[in-house]
């Protein structure tokens, strides 16, 4: 991405801004502006990524919580098995 460093200071001049003050604020949103940006393809691919993982741990959470009914369940059995056995 090109940012043009002389016509915003200009800009800011023509707003009222001192040369100095013009020229610090340019200087430093070009370097902004050059750092690494995502563009909407990077966020769209990085939001696939997202869903495809919050997806297995969803999954992943639906056998648990069946898992842990037939420990619950099997518990519940064997207790009662106990119990009716030794009134």
């Amino acid at each position: 991405m090109t940012f043009d460093t002389l016509a915003v200071a200009t800009e800011l001049k023509d707003a009222g801004f001192s040369p100095e003050q013009a020229e610090a604020l340019a200087r430093a949103w070009s370097h902004v502006a050059s750092g690494e940006l995502a563009t909407k393809s990077d966020l769209i691919g990085v939001k696939a990524e997202l869903e495809k993982k919050i997806d297995a741990v969803h999954s992943d959470n639906v056998l648990l919580k069946w898992m842990i009914g037939f420990t619950l369940g099997l518990s519940l059995l064997i207790l009662g098995k106990l119990f009716a056995v030794h009134p």
